[in-house]
This record gives structure tokens, C-alpha cells and sequence, in this order.
């Protein structure tokens, strides 16, 4: 199986069934942390679970094995023989964006080469550290998915700090314990680990958020990293809040021939806090919704843009982190424009790794044409170049591939001009778009 092919199908199908990770493993008898590695692309689901994995997703086994749909479900052979053509999944707006993610991961891979160097001087041999993932669950995911007994720490986490957990495994080789020999986590082997690896972990990323934030007042800084707690043998008796969002940070450690999982989990208020300092660019806590007005349009008898909607730029202030909702329903299609004006509709689908749009067979749908002196906020989807021949017999074609890959950025249009870039997302049932970049 490959990993990466797998993992994305998973991902993809779950996703389309409307489960979490923690409800898709629960149905299988699995934890949800097995779930989020198999989607990372960090390794493929064992053999004997594979059955019960496919009929929760309603896909054959030879599916899952193999990492794709059945042509049936992803192609239309007379329009894109050589290509995998799926539905797109728009995402509800989660705690943190996709570029919140990206700034997390980039911070904490910039510290492996430090942490290797240091957890290989303790160890006198070589030790391999890498970031595998970061994702956001809650509270109680977290917990479901470590090992009832492991190495974990407290940095005050309930008073907006983090946890460190190392799995029981790569916890013992790391203090030089044979886990069969050893198998109880005592005391002294917490002691041990933080004394000698977890206080050398917090120090490089003081430093490191020293480094960050340097241009901050000390004072302020203060707020990001806590006193050392508490260690724990349980996690269930760290009294978290169970449905409170925390940020996870994964590394994978390899020291000589054992392999293991180190967990970073961010609380809530540990990752407002980094917003706060201007961690993501930006200061903001909650997404701020502005509802957009869109403007009237008229009908008339007669290159392609696909578009949500094209609304009122009155009073709209875009900030990054603000989220714009349209009118427009989640489950609607989608406008298909030619010189301001709505020739189709579509539904929204994925052809290999750009968007496209599947034309709806409705031939009353009305043309919807928009007064091109007129002001406006358009937010496109993609588009593309089509003769004026090739146009009037559209509808024969069914498929159309735009120029924009899924999951980046869509541009905002105000006038014709790409003004800023943001995330699609769905607010309630109305599709909306979280600004990630102004663009000056």
C-alpha cells in the first residue's frame, strides 16, 4: 500500500461522512491517534482492520489497499480519460487555519536539528528527530489516544501552557531501560526524563520563542512559557477541559533501533497568546464574521470565471483572520460567468489536484447578468479559457478544468483586481472565506 495515497483517501471519505477521527475510530475499535498517522501518510492501517475500515466508509477493501475510488466514482472517461475527477469537500472554519498550521509546523521543525544534537549528547549516539504532524482535536482525543501510562509533563496546562508526552517505548531507550525489563514507568524514570531531556526541551524552546518574539516586551513573553508543574503517571487525572480545543504537535524520534512518538500539546489559550504576540502575523482570538450584501442583479439575453457571488464592497474591511460570509448556501451551486454574465451553475469537483466544475443539466436556470459600472466584491472559485465556439456548446461538455489548485488560496475581486487571498470555509450552511493575505 502507499501510505500517502491511502492516507489522503481516508481523510477524503471520512471527511465526505461528516466523522471526526475520533467517531471513524471508535466504529473500527481503534484510537484516533492510529487514525491521524494513517492521514499524515505515517504509516497504512494493519491488515485485519482493513474490512472493518472499508465498510465504515462504504469503499471496498481493494480500495483502501490500493488508495483510490473505483473510474465509476472519479471519472467521466469521454471528458478526462487520464484523469482522477472526485467531489471537494469545503471545510467548516476550525479553531486555527491551514496558515496557522503552517507557521506552527515551520517553528517546531526548526528545532529538531537543535534537539537532535542535544538528546544525542545525552545518549552519546546518533538520534533522529523529525515533525510528523500538526493537528487540532480536543482535550479528550488527546488523551484517548496516548498510552495510559507514558511520560507525560504539565506545563501548567489548564493555565494557558502545553503538555510534553513521550510514548512509553522511546521514553525507556532514551533513559537506557530495556521497556521488557522495565516495563512500569516509576518515579525516578519521570525524574530522569526530565532532568535530562524535557528541561533541555523547554530551554531550547524558551530560546527559541525568546528568538521569536524579540522584538516584544519581556514582560509579554512571559505569558508563553510556564513554570514546570507537575509530572503525571495518568493523563485522565490532568483534569482538562474535555471539549476545549488543543493544537498537537507531533515529532517522530528514532534512537538506534527503536522508534517513537514525541506529542506537544498546545492549549487553547497557549495558542491565543502566540496570536496575541504576533506568532501568526496577526492579532486575533475568534474568527470575526461580516455577512456581505450582495448586489442586484438584472436578467438579459446574453472568459469563464467561477464565482460565489459578487456582493456589496460597502463597509467590508479586510483583515487577515476575518471571515466574509456569502449568501450563498454550502450545498448550491456554484456561478459559471462569461462577460458579467451567469451562463450555468455546477457543482464543484476536483480534477486531479486542481478544481473543477461538473455543469448542471438544468437548462432553466436563468442568465443573470451584472452592470459592469457598478461596484462590486466578487470571490472566485478559478476560471478558464474557453473560444466563444467552444462556450455556446458548454453544457455538451460537462466538465470544466479551472486554473486553481484545491486547497490554496481563492483571490478576492473587487473591480476586476485581485485585492486579497483567502480559505474557503462554511459558516453554519453559507459558504464564507477566511482572508489569509491583503494584497497591497
Amino acid at each position: 500500500m502507499n501510505a500517502i495515497k491511502t492516507g489522503r483517501l481516508i481523510s477524503a471519505l471520512r471527511a465526505k461522512k461528516g466523522l471526526t477521527q475520533k467517531q471513524l475510530a471508535e466504529q473500527i475499535n481503534i484510537s484516533d491517534k492510529a487514525v491521524s498517522k494513517w492521514e499524515c501518510g505515517d504509516g497504512c492501517p494493519d491488515v485485519s482492520i482493513i474490512p472493518a475500515l472499508a465498510h465504515a466508509l462504504d469503499v471496498a477493501v481493494e480500495n483502501i489497499m490500493s488508495g483510490e475510488l473505483p473510474p465509476s466514482c472519479t471519472t467521466l472517461a469521454t471528458d478526462y480519460p487520464d484523469k482522477k475527477v472526485k467531489h471537494y469537500d469545503f471545510t467548516r472554519p476550525d479553531k486555527w487555519g491551514r496558515e496557522d498550521f503552517i507557521a506552527v509546523s515551520t517553528f517546531f521543525i526548526d528545532l529538531c536539528q537543535k534537539l537532535e544534537a542535544n538528546f544525542a549528547g545525552r545518549r552519546n549516539e546518533t538520534c533522529q528527530i523529525s515533525v510528523t504532524g500538526v493537528d487540532q482535536l480536543t482535550n479528550s482525543e488527546f488523551q484517548r489516544s496516548i498510552p495510559h501510562s507514558c511520560f507525560i509533563f504539565d506545563y501548567s496546562y489548564n493555565d494557558s501552557g502545553f503538555v510534553v508526552e513521550v510514548d512509553p517505548e522511546i521514553g525507556k531507550a532514551l533513559i537506557k531501560q530495556n521497556p521488557k525489563e522495565f516495563p512500569l514507568i516509576t518515579a525516578f524514570d519521570l525524574d530522569v526524563m526530565r532532568e535530562f531531556y524535557i528541561k533541555d526541551f523547554i530551554k531550547l524552546l524558551n530560546e527559541a520563542f525568546a528568538e521569536k518574539f524579540a522584538n516584544v516586551p519581556e514582560q509579554q513573553r512571559l505569558v508563553i512559557v510556564k513554570n514546570f508543574s507537575e509530572a503525571k503517571f495518568n493523563p485522565s487525572t490532568m483534569n482538562q477541559r474535555r471539549d476545549q480545543m488543543c493544537c498537537l504537535v507531533s515529532y517522530s524520534l528514532r534512537v538506534g533501533e527503536t522508534e517513537g512518538v514525541m506529542n506537544i500539546q498546545l492549549s487553547d489559550f497557549f495558542m491565543d497568546n502566540l496570536r496575541s504576540l504576533g506568532f501568526f502575523g496577526f492579532n486575533w482570538k475568534e474568527p470575526e464574521l461580516q455577512y456581505l450584501s450582495e448586489i442586484n442583479a438584472k436578467k438579459i439575453a446574453n472568459n469563464l470565471f467561477v464565482e460565489f457571488g459578487r456582493f456589496n464592497p460597502d463597509n467590508v474591511k479586510l483583515e487577515p483572520g476575518k471571515i466574509l460570509v456569502f449568501d450563498k448556501k454550502y450545498y448550491d451551486p456554484l456561478n459559471l460567468v462569461y462577460k458579467n454574465r451567469v451562463i450555468h451553475n455546477g457543482e464543484i469537483v476536483v480534477i486531479d489536484e486542481k478544481f473543477g466544475m461538473r455543469i448542471l443539466d438544468e437548462p432553466d436556470v436563468p442568465d443573470i447578468c451584472y452592470d459592469e459600472n457598478e461596484d462590486y466584491i466578487s470571490i472566485q472559485l478559478g476560471a478558464c479559457c474557453h473560444t466563444e465556439e467552444e462556450i455556446s456548446s458548454i453544457h455538451k461538455k460537462i466538465l470544466l478544468e479551472l486554473n486553481t489548485y484545491a486547497g490554496y488560496p481563492s483571490p478576492v475581486i473587487k473591480n476586476g483586481k485581485i485585492i486579497a487571498y483567502g480559505e474557503i470555509v462554511v459558516v453554519d450552511d453559507k459558504f464564507g472565506i477566511r482572508i489569509t493575505e491583503i494584497n497591497a
